[in-house]
This record gives C-alpha cells, structure tokens and sequence, in this order.
C-alpha cells in the first residue's frame, strides 16, 4: 500500500481521468500504457478502487508463457468448454460470458475486466474482450508496456474512438519531489529530488528502489530532520538488484549477452555489439528501450537506464566479465574515443584484474575525479606506477578528498609533492589546488604567495638541469606562480598591496585595483579570470552591484570550459556572479544562474549543492520571507556539513541564524549562532563581514544586543579602509530593519554612489522617512513590492499609516495597514501559496466595492450604478470614495488603469 502511495502522488490525473472516461457512456474501454516500473499497475489498481463499489471487477493477467496459446489466459473461465469448441472464438464467448453473467447477477453492478500486462495476450483472447466491450456487455481496463505495445485489436478500440489511452510519461522533476515529500517528509533537499530524479530517469519503480537502497546503505539519511545525500547513489543495492535480475530472467540467452555486453563497456560500437550477437536482437532491444543509441556517425549504444549499468556489472561475475572481454576485444581495432568510452574501458579492466598502461589509467582518474566517481578515481590513480606519473595521480587523489572538503588529507598529499617534480608538467601539476586548499585552511594570501616562491625556485632548478627548454620552464612557472597569486588574492576578495602587507582584509583599500594598476596584462586564461574574479568582489565592496556582475560575468567568459585541475573554478565564479546579483536585488539573475548550475552539474550537487541552497535562502531573506529562508538555510547547512567545498558554512550559518531570531525562533537561534561561532570564516572578505553583520543583526532581533547599531556601523566602515559604501549599505539595511531611523540619514547620502534596485529601493523608503510625507511613504513602499523586498515595503506602509494618524486621516491609515498586513501575509506565505501580490490590487476591495468598481469602470453613473444593484446613490458615493483611498488614487479617472493592471 506504501510503494502504491508513492507512485499516486505523481499520478492523481490519471487516475481520475481514467475513472471518469469508465464512469461515461461514450468509451467502452481505458487503454494505460508505459515502460516498465511506471505505475500502469498502480494507477490500474488505483482506478479500480475507486470504481469498487459501482462496478464487478472481473481480473485477468497477461503471461508470456502463454501470449502464443489461443485463449490460454482464459483457461480457469472456459474449463466446461469442450475439446472441439476450443478453436471457437463464438463458442468461447459464450462460455466466458456465461462465467461474467454469473458475476454480474450476484452483484447486480455493470461489469468491468480488469487487464494487465495485456502485450502479453494472445490475439483471440483480445479478440474476444474487444466483442464484449464493443457489444456494451463489459467495459475494459487495460494496462500494457508501450513496446511491444497492445495486441492489435484491442489497439483498434482506440482507433475507433471508444477508448481512452492514457500513455503514462515519465515522473516530472516536481513530481519526483511530491513523492519524496509524501515519501520522506518535507525537509527533503532539493539536490537530492534532483539528483534521484536523474537516475531514475522519472521512473517511480527506479525511484522507489534507488531510495529504499540508499537508505538502507546509508548514502540517504536524515540530520536534524533534513533528508540529503553523502555520497553518490548506489545502483547496486538490494532492492534495485533485484528489480534488473527479474528483467533479464525474461530475456533470451542472445539478449541477456547483449544487455551485458553494452553494461561492461558502454558507450560501445553498435557494430561489435552486432558481431557478438546478430542485428536482430540488438534492434529489439532498442525498439523495446533497454538500449538507446546515438545519432553519430558511428552509432555507439549504451543502457536506456544508466542506474542498470553498475547493477548488471555486479551480477555478472568475474569469470564471465574476462570472458566477455576477451571476445569484444578480438573485434575491436582501436580504444574507446570518447573519454566516457575510455573510463569504461579502464574499469572493466580493473575489475577484471588486466593490468592497465599507467597513462590510460591516469587519463582515466582525472575523468572519474571530474565525474565525482571518487572511489573509481582513486583506484585507478593508485594503481599508477611511474614515479613522474606519480605526483598527478596522487593530485587526484588529493581532488577526491577536496571534493567532499576534507581539506587537511588534500594537504597532506599536495604539500608532500609541491616544487619536487622532475619535468615542467609534473612540477606544476596540483599546483593551483594546493593554493586553494591552503586558502580553504585558513592560510592568508601573503602566506600563500611566499610559500609559492618555492615553486620558482624550483623551476631555475629545472632550467639549469635543461638549458634548451629554459626559457619555456621559467616563463610556465612563473606564469603559474602568478595565476597562484591571482586565484588567493580573488578568494580572499582584496588586492595585492594588501596581501603584500599581510594586512586583515578589514583593513585593506577597497579599490578596484587594490594595487595591482601597474601590472602586466593576464598571462593566461585564468590569470584573467582570477583578475575580474577579484575586481568583481571590490565593485561589491563599493556598493556597485551591478557592475560587480558585469566583472563576475566576464570572469566566466574569460575563463573558458576546459579547467584541469581548477574543476571548482566555474563553481566559484558561479558565486560571485550570483553574490552580487543578490546584493543588487536581481533575483531573476540570480535564480537563473542557480538554475543554469543545477542543471548542468548534476552528479556534483553532492558536493556543490549546499551552495545553490544557501544563495536560495539568502535571496529569501533578503525579500523578507523569514520563515521561509530559516527553512531553507537550515537544510543547507545540514548539505555543507557534508561538503563545503565553496567554504559557505559560516555566512549560511550567520543567516540562518538571523533569520530564526526574525521569526522569534529563540532555540533554534540559539542553535544555528554556535554552528557559526564554532565554523572556518569564510575565505572572502565581502561575505565573511556580511555574516558578522548578520549575526549582529541577529542578536539585536533577540534583544540581546544593545550596541548592534555601533558594531554594524564599525562593520560598513572598518578603520583604515577605503571605498566600502556597498558593506556600509548593507549594514545600513540591517539597522533600517532593525526600526533604527537614524541610518535613513547615511543612507540618503549614499544613494548616488550606489547600484542595483535593491539600494535604490531601500534608499527610496530612508528618503520618504525623512520628508515625513504619507504620499511618498505610500512610494517607497509601492518601489520596495517591486523590487519584492516585502519587509521593508511593511516597514514603509506602517510609517505612512502613522503619518496618515497623526494627521488624523483615518480612512487613508487603514489603507495603509491593510497594504501592511498584505505585505507581512506575503512574506510568511509558502510557495505555492502567495496571496494576492501588488498586481492584484483590487483584492484589498470588499465584494460589494469591488461590484460598484466594476461597474464604475464599464463608465456607469453613480445614479445608473445605485439603479443596477438597488441601493442608494449616497452607498454607491461612500464605496467608491473608500475604494479611491484603499487604491490611493484620486478618483475615476485612475480607476480604469487600477482595474486594467
């Protein structure tokens, strides 16, 4: 009844059409076709239920035993029927239908056969339901595999019009998360619906195992009531093992060879899958969708469902994997060409026990590090035995252990090799994650940068030994020691004069150069994104949001698809990018990007997803919606825990943190305040003052911080530094929403040098608080609803209320508590569940002004309104005038273009 739950909460259209076409009188038939594991028996068995009490179910059951036996599935029904007759399609009928009249009079309810698996029936046997259900005497519900699909004259009911079919489709992304929800519960991540969601392929049969197996093995579990990942899917579990071992029991000897043939080395050459078996079983494989193939010129096939691939490698044993080998290999005249082929290829060597080139094993460590296959990646990369190739396999090694931010192992193995290579590749290589992982530790750039002179120091070592190449060793490593400098300085977030001091960040120059306005043009492809990466997070400090995406965007331009050992890289610049489009208030930016991310990095969202949740539940807050981001930002901490590669546990934790005490929350406050006092700062300058400012802001929510305005003015302008108007702003916006009014006078000041709708918004309502005026207060707030900043479009519709008191004009003040209120609603509603937003304005009506406004708007007269709904012209006067200032307008002429929008 569970497994059946599942699959329903995906599938309530289904079943309902479905009941209501049986329930007509113009289909005689329901025709539910799908792959197998996509709920036709469910939805079927769902139908019936609903049917249960209107109907006499009669159920029959398709076997492949016995599709080529005329009538076998009737067998138990036509027991009486003699030897002669058992060719007789009329003397059949008439014995079944003697059988279902007996039902029917017991039951005195319509008759209803209920048919699975009906691809697997012969030809007469359909031939006979379709004469019952054409003849009106049974009406039928049937459930088929798409291939090979319905017997054909049961197909030829829907032909004819009098049948419904229902081709059941694969799971939506949205549908897989309502049944993890239904599943598991509602602190379901959302990496994990969409990492679930991509390996089953929205299949519910696939879904279901893949989350019984993980829970089981303890890859899905819950923390602190949220559900997530640690580690990639495995798609060998019991439940899942069982489901593909049952599907081959089905498949012939040829078949069962090909699927495992396809399994052990996908992407594989059509053809050679052909020499091994014939064209013919390979091309039923296809049409029934167990093997899809490509459209390149030489065609390669690979398992519909890619979960199947590591299920049936673990079902074939060791002898017959080599055997198998052995056989393509005698075929094949060449290796794999595409990198995924060649991880393959490497693998099933591996597991076979064949020794592997060292270079083919290391090419083939890197793509698995790439792909996230940690385990994979350091089986191969310890499997490679030349000292030179050494050191990049041990680098892999060290990115595994960076990819689930064990930052101290990948230390441990790149300090151990950095500057000791013995040729200009070896030496450099993990060079750059090494200074990233230093970063990650705590280590300041000044540090960073003199511990990478080792590096060329070692390189006129090298030079000296090879004066031929000399001049190409020195200009790789310093152009290496120089993109270093750039990568430390663009995750610290301050220029090079600073680092050169060792000066704390909160004590640097802002300026966009930040000493770096005499250097050279980029030596490379990173060097320069590194520079803009850089040049991004000071436009952010000087409260230039939107040129500071400008910079992060060309940033990712600049540095190109292809990253080597830098594989974060996109991942970093991807955060920067959507750091300021938050801070500018570009929520549309920023949620594309975050969507853009998701859908390209799917099997990373192990380890990068807490990032994209963090960002969601920042962006919340900031729009105001409390309640909403604590949710949001508590799960994504529970993500970071398990990897944090972007170093964001500290600044998600600070806003959690002032989010829980937003709302009141005081233990959970309590809580999220000692995850961030006892995480790493974050490496960046800009986010770790904003977290400060955050926690500060948190405690002042909790009553608990009488010097909140003093500390977070000491944060937006720390001693000694330069231009920061964007970190003053921001904690500006704190004390504003804090109800200190004495930051609208800074505020006001800094308008002109500030960017993005967020600023201007939030600066829009200081300049209305300081003219005092209702009218302008009502535009502040009205620009705070469209820049969505829904707190502090509150804050400014309660000062106009006030404003509107103390001048004694009370119907006005209730117009501005109602937007007030609308506003507070608006920010504690859930998604899916917003009421009326600033678009909807005449929902602040009641029914019988918002009747008179209709009518106002078709151009009616007072009088002719009065006539039409029978009331007196002085009701009609006293609703619109109170519609007028609910609107704040000024009278009809406005009201068409109110109603309009």
């Amino acid at each position: 009844m569970e497994e059946e739950n599942r699959v329903l909460t995906g599938r309530s259209e289904d079943v309902s059409s479905a009941v209501e076409a049986l329930q007509g009188g113009t289909r005689v038939a329901v025709l539910l076709l799908g792959d197998h594991g996509i709920g036709k028996s469910t939805v079927m068995e769902a139908v019936a239920a609903k049917l249960s009490g209107e109907v006499t179910p009669v159920r029959l059951h398709g076997s492949p035993a016995l599709s080529h036996v005329p009538y076998g599935v009737l067998a138990p029904f036509i027991v009486d029927l003699p030897v002669e007759d058992a060719t007789s399609q009329l003397a059949v009928l008439r014995i079944f239908w003697s059988y279902l009249e007996g039902q029917r009079r017991a039951t005195q309810k319509p008759l209803l056969l209920i048919v699975d698996d009906a691809h697997d029936l012969d030809e007469a046997t359909a031939g006979v339901l379709v004469e019952l259900a054409a003849a009106g005497w049974a009406k039928l519900l049937v459930s088929a595999a798409a291939r090979p699909g319905l017997p054909e004259p049961l197909l030829q009911l829907w032909f004819e019009g009098i049948a419904e079919r229902h081709d059941l489709r694969p799971l939506t992304r949205e549908q897989t998360t309502e049944i993890l929800v239904h599943q598991l519960g509602p602190q379901v991540l959302p990496s994990v619906a969409e990492v679930l969601w991509e390996a089953s392929a929205g299949n519910p049969l696939l879904l279901s195992c893949l989350v019984d197996d993980a829970k089981n093995d303890g890859s899905l579990l819950q923390r602190n009531g949220v559900w997530l990942l640690t580690r990639p899917l495995n798609s060998h579990g019991e439940r899942l093992t069982d489901v593909v071992r049952r599907q081959l029991l089905r498949r012939s000897a040829d078949e069962r060879k090909a699927l495992n043939l396809v399994a052990l080395a996908e992407p594989v050459s059509r053809t050679l899958i052909e020499a091994l078996v014939d064209e013919a079983t390979v091309a039923g494989l296809i049409e029934e969708e167990l093997v899809r193939v490509s459209d390149a010129p030489q065609p390669e096939l690979r398992l519909w469902h890619s979960v199947y691939g590591d299920t049936l490698r673990n079902l074939i044993s060791p002898a017959r994997s080599l055997q198998l080998r052995q056989s393509l290999l005698r075929l094949m005249d060449r290796e794999p060409a595409s990198a995924e082929g060649l991880l393959r290829h490497v693998s099933w060597s591996m597991e076979c026990g064949v020794e592997v080139e060292d270079r083919q094993l290391l090419r083939a460590a890197v793509l698995a590090s790439r792909l996230f296959e940690d385990d994979l990646a350091r089986k191969a990369a310890s499997q490679v035995k030349d000292p030179e190739l050494q050191i990049a396999a041990r680098s892999v090694i060290a990115r595994t252990h960076y990819n689930t931010s064990n930052h101290a192992s990948a230390r441990d193995i790149l300090e151990a090799d950095f500057a000791k290579g013995r040729t200009v590749t070896s030496l450099l290589t993990g060079s750059l994650l090494w200074a990233a992982v230093l970063s990650a530790l705590g280590h300041s750039p000044a540090d960073i940068i003199k511990r990478a002179d080792a590096l060329l120091r070692a390189g006129e070592r090298l030079a000296a030994e090879n004066p031929g190449d000399a001049d190409s060793i020195l200009t790789a490593t310093r152009d290496r020691v120089r993109t270093i400098r750039s990568m430390v300085l663009a995750l610290a977030g301050y220029g090079e004069s600073a680092a050169a001091a060792g000066a704390p960040d909160r004590e640097t120059g802002g300026s966009v150069s930040g000493g770096d306005d005499d250097r050279p043009p980029a030596a490379n492809n990173l060097d320069r994104a590194f520079s803009l990466a850089l040049q991004s997070e000071q436009l952010l400090v000087q409260g230039k949001p939107d040129s500071a995406f400008a910079a992060a965007t060309a940033a990712l331009e600049a540095a190109g698809a292809d990253h080597g050992e830098l594989y974060f890289l996109s991942d970093f610049l991807v955060v920067r990018a959507v750091t300021a489009a938050i801070h500018a208030g570009d929520w549309t930016a920023a949620e594309s990007l975050l969507g853009g991310f998701v859908a390209a990095f799917g099997p990373s969202l192990i380890s990068f997803g807490g990032g994209v949740h963090a960002a969601t539940g920042i962006i919340l807050l900031y729009q105001g919606k409390a309640a909403e981001a604590k949710r949001t930002l508590r799960a994504a901490l529970e993500a970071l825990r398990v990897a944090d590669p972007q170093q964001l546990f500290s600044l998600t934790a600070a806003m959690a943190f002032a989010a829980a005490a937003e709302i009141g929350a005081t233990e959970k406050a309590a809580g999220l305040l000692a995850d961030y006092e006892s995480a790493r700062p974050a490496v960046s300058r800009y986010l770790r003052t904003l977290s400060e400012m955050a926690v500060v802001y948190g405690k002042a929510r909790l009553g608990g911080h009488r010097r909140a305005a003093e500390e977070l003015e000491k944060l937006g302008r720390p001693d000694g530094a330069g231009d920061t108007a964007g970190l003053e702003f921001d904690a500006l916006a704190f004390r504003l929403a804090l109800g200190d009014t004495d930051a609208a006078v800074r505020l006001r000041e800094l308008k002109p040098v500030l960017e993005g709708r967020r600023a201007a918004a939030v600066c829009g309502y200081a300049e209305a608080l300081g003219t005092e005026q209702p009218a302008q207060l009502i535009d502040a707030a009205k620009s705070c609803e469209e820049a969505e900043l829904w707190g502090f479009a509150g804050l400014a519709y309660g000062a106009a209320a006030s404003a509107y008191h103390a001048a004694g004009d009370t119907l006005r003040e209730r117009m501005a508590v109602s937007q007030q209120q609308r506003c507070r609603d608006r920010a504690e509603s859930l998604p899916g569940q917003e009421p009326a937003g600033p678009d909807d304005t005449l929902g602040l009506l009641t029914r019988r002004e918002r009747d008179i406004v209709a009518l106002a708007v078709r151009g009616l007269s007072d009088r002719q309104i009065a006539a039409e709904l029978q009331v007196s012209v002085r009701t009609v006067e006293g609703h619109l005038y109170r519609s007028y200032a609910k609107l704040n307008i000024s009278g009809r002429d406005e009201l068409r273009r109110v109603a309009g929008e």
